[in-house]
Order: structure tokens, then sequence, then C-alpha cells
């Protein structure tokens, strides 16, 4: 039996005035009227898109010129239909391809022939269009949006879905309806940070999520070779997070939530930021707070020697620089330096008000770092350098315990020279001995040789051993270096190059002489070791991500 029908698509359209985020929809669709076995359908899309040139012929036709879009048929294309046949079975058939003289009223109008067998007219039918978008069972290809190549043509011909189900009443006819559309559909144009230039012509993917459904946008070329690409998505209501690459630059963008609507056509201009790379340091209720590390380890400083005042601080000029035996950090007594110059090394202190709140002291006596278990407003040191603003920002603070636990411990990061989750690993950079910390995202430049023995406690600090040129690289990657500066008791200072400790804010749990701290040898990584408050250990500190 053969069934003829002619059907178009309604769809309504989004107008916007450049890239304002104000949306006004416009557009008109004309109901369907049956004239016997044929079923005529109209609609009209609207866009308001700027000067952009006109786009050519296809399916969704976008005038730039006259600023509309219009969704029509074209040669070629088959709409799916899903019946049931008498014995109860459903059946998915697609119609004959579109031949120009089945095209009428402009594009607007089509003339679609099945092919169906032993139908059950009393049950409902169902128009899939286009068919490409039906699965063999009959139901909607939703997966195939995951994969799209951001051009028009390809979008409007094989993913701009629009269905209908109706009853099949009598008995002859296909039924007459209207096509509704299921999909948004978004323009996209993505410029750099500041958007004084467009980056999207030269981009090689761009993906979208919706917290729900993700979709990829893959070139067939080199490059998209326009200034605006094109992406199906499913209804939703959301913040849409955006990421793409040029292959060499990662760019991110978390637009601001609102509802994305069946049927809208929305024309997007998105300033998309080059991250900086950064670290989890919590999860709570599913979302995730991060911070970037100080360039380098913290310094006090005093120009005037046997003085309790004029204290300056600083980071070290490099993340690999420490203070070793040099005669300030050795020096310090009772608040004061007897030879002027600089300190990174800090006992832990509590709720005092002087300068040994910060550690600057080389008494022996845990008591004289404080007692008490619950306060960390002085051990954050932090407090203290906010005093000036250091590298720009004034909201630098100390990770606690916890924080720095789940920074060795239970991130989410990036796969490096084949470990998952590639959180850390011993290294020699510029001949001094330490770890390496890799950002959540993290990808190793080119051209240096690659880490190994990533996220193993027991390797030798020279597994990895990069010169001041190759670290350089792989600092810019964000890729964060803490020296094993080792520790001052009184004022004696030891194992420089074999240890690294560097202080949490967080008091020991039962012990008012104790603190937590990060240590690191050449046989082990204890992210929370405890020990007297008095000895001096180095201070990293942290500013939370913008």
């Amino acid at each position: 039996m053969r069934y003829f029908s002619m059907a178009a698509l309604t769809v309504m359209g989004l107008m916007m005035s450049g890239c304002s985020s104000d949306d006004n929809f416009l557009g008109d669709d004309a109901q369907g009227v049956s004239k016997g076995n044929v079923v005529t359908l109209t609609t009209t899309v609207g866009l308001d898109e700027g000067s952009e040139s006109k786009g050519t012929n296809r399916a969704l036709d976008v005038d730039f010129t006259e600023k509309k879009a219009t969704k029509t048929f074209a040669a070629g294309e088959k709409m799916a239909l899903v019946y049931k046949n008498t014995s109860g079975t459903t059946v998915k058939v697609e119609s004959d391809a579109l031949a120009e003289g089945d095209i009428v009223t402009g594009g607007k109008s089509a003339t679609f022939t099945f092919t169906l067998t032993d139908p059950k007219r009393s049950e409902n039918v169902t128009y899939i269009y286009p068919a490409a978008m039906a699965k063999a069972d009959g139901t909607v290809n939703y997966d195939a949006l995951a994969s799209q190549n951001g051009t028009l043509a390809t979008l409007s011909s094989g993913l701009d879905l629009a269905t209908y189900t109706g009853a099949w009443t009598d008995g002859t006819s296909l039924p007459a309806a209207t096509l509704d559309n299921q999909l948004a559909i978004l323009a996209l144009t993505l410029k750099n940070s500041t958007g004084t230039s467009t980056i999207t012509s030269g981009l090689t993917q761009v993906t979208l999520s919706d917290g729900t459904n993700t979709y990829t946008v893959t070139p067939t070329s080199s490059t998209f070779g326009t200034d605006v690409i094109y992406v199906a998505i499913r209804p939703v209501t959301a913040a849409l997070s955006y990421t793409a690459t040029d292959g060499t630059t990662n760019y991110t963008k978390t637009a601001t939530s609102r509802e994305y609507a069946a049927s809208g056509f929305y024309n997007l201009g998105l300033r998309m930021a080059v991250p900086v790379p950064s670290f989890t340091v919590e999860v709570k209720d599913e979302v995730a707070k991060k911070v970037l590390f100080a360039p380098g380890n913290l310094q006090a400083t005093n120009n005037t020697a046997n003085s309790t005042s004029g204290w300056t601080w600083s980071f070290a000029a490099h993340q690999y620089d420490y203070i070793d035996n040099a005669t300030a950090n050795t020096a310090v007594g009772n608040n004061v330096v007897t030879t002027a110059g600089t300190v990174d090394l800090f006992g832990w202190v509590g709720n005092t008000s002087s300068l040994a709140a910060y550690g600057i002291n080389n008494n022996k006596t845990p008591a004289d770092y404080g007692d008490d278990t619950s306060n960390t407003l002085k051990s954050d040191w932090g407090v203290a350098a906010n005093a000036v603003s250091l590298g720009g920002y004034s909201n630098w603070r100390t990770l606690t315990s916890a924080e720095w636990t789940y920074v060795f411990n239970s991130r989410s990061a990036s796969t490096v020279n084949g470990t998952s989750n590639a959180r850390y690993a011993k290294a020699t950079v510029a001949d001094k001995a330490g770890i390496i910390l890799f950002p959540d995202t993290y990808t190793h430049p080119s051209g240096v040789t690659a880490p190994a023995s990533i996220n193993t406690a027991n390797a030798a600090f020279t597994v990895n051993n990069y010169d001041a040129t190759a670290w350089g690289k792989m600092e810019s990657a964000g890729a964060v270096f803490l020296p094993a500066a080792g520790y001052r008791f009184g004022t004696s200072v030891s194992g420089v190059g074999s240890y690294g400790n560097y202080w949490s804010s967080t008091p020991h749990s039962s012990s008012a002489a104790s603190a937590l701290f990060v240590y690191f040898g050449a046989s082990s990584v204890l992210p929370a070791d405890d020990s007297s408050r008095n000895t001096g250990r180095s201070v990293r500190l942290v500013r939370q991500v913008e």
C-alpha cells in the first residue's frame, strides 16, 4: 500500500541584536491544510543576525542580509514513518528521497511517499524528520547529536529534528499534522577573552555540555573556515559549559543559566577564556573549590639587624629557590635577626600577636609557638603576607591539612605519560630536589622529556631531571614545584635537598605542641604528617581561583 503526504516544518526563531543576551522569538506558522491524501504544512523562521554574509542554499537557509532563517525541504531528504502492522509489531519505514518536483511553495512544502506493509490503521503513527534521526526500532536517534561538524548544511539536512505523533483515524489518508521541532539550534561566534578578535575559524574542536548531554563539534578540515558554527542540542535550562581548542591553546567558558527551548534559534557571541591551570582542593555538594599556587616559597626579610620592625614579605624568585643555610635563616632569635636578611623556614604558631605568631624565631620550646589547638588564624601565613600585596593579589592563604591531602591523593587530574589522575612526581629541577604537582588539567609540553614514576611515593628525586629551561615550559603549562628545602630546629638547618616540609594551617587534633604538615623524602610522601610547632618549615601559599 502506498500513501502520500505533504509536510513542512514549523520552527520558532530567535531574534537577537548583535550578541545581546536578550532573546526575542520571531516567527509565524500556518496550520496544516488537509486536501484528500495530501497534507500541506508551512513555516517561517526569522533571525536578526547583523551584517554577516548570506549562507548558501540548504535545508535551513540563514539569510543574514534579510535577517531571517527559513526552514525548507531539499531534494534527497527523507522522512521516517513509524506505525504498527496488523500483527501489532512496530515498523519503521523511510520515505522515498525527495525529488525537485516533490518540493513546492519555495521549499516550504513537500510531498513524501511511503510504502507501508499491512498497516493497522487504528493505531497512532509517528513522523520523524529527517529520517537520519530515527533508529531502526522507531525511536529518536539522539545519539547522532553527540558528534557534529558545525556546518549548517549538515545540521539542517541530517540533525534538525522534528516529529509528530497522532491518530490515523480515517483508515486511508495519512493524518494531517504539523511537525514539532524538538531541538534548539545554536549559532556560535567564539571570541578571545577580550572580545577583540574572533577565534572560531581557527578552532579544531568545540565541546558543549549541559551537565547531562555532551556535544562535540569537530570540523571536517583543519579549521572551521567560518566565523559561525552551528550546533543542535536537546532543549534544556542550564548553564552551558564550553571548551575549545585550536590544537595549541585551550579555551573555556561557562555561560549564564538560561532556557534553550525546542524550536529556538540562538545567536550567541561568547568570550572564551584561556584557563589558568588550577588545583582542586575540595569538592562539596558537587562544587569544586580550586586554587592557584604562589610562584615561590614564602619569604620574610628584615634589612636591619636586631630589629623587631620593618619585616617585608615576598615570594622566592623561582619555584625551586630556597634560602638553605644562609645566615639570616639560622640567625633568628626571639623575633629578631642578629644578621639582617631573609627567612623562609617558619615555626608554626597559634594565637599570639607578635612576630612569633609567624614563626620568626628560633625558640626550641613548642609552647613558645602557641598552645591553642583550635585557633588557626595566625598559623595561616597569608595573614601576614596580606599586609602587603604579593604578585598583585592580596587573598593568599595556607592550605589546610585536608586540602593538602586532597591535592596529593584525591583529585581528578589529567593523564600524563600514560598515568591517569597524574597528581605528583619526584624530580630534580635546576639541580634542586623536590616534588612536582600537576594541575587538574595539564598537557606536558612537547620537546620536554615526559615525567616518569608519577604518583609514586618511593621514587628517587633523580627519576625526573629538568634544567631551568625545560622547567620553564612545564611551569607555563601549570606545573608547580615544591623544593626539598629541609627544616630548621633552633639555628640549625637540616635535610636540605633530602626532605620537603610544608606547613598546613591545621593544628594537631589532640596535641597542643604539634601541627600538621606535608612531608616528602626519597622514600615516602605524607600529606598529613605531624611534628612539633617549633620546627621551622617551608610555606607555599595559595589563592582561590577567581
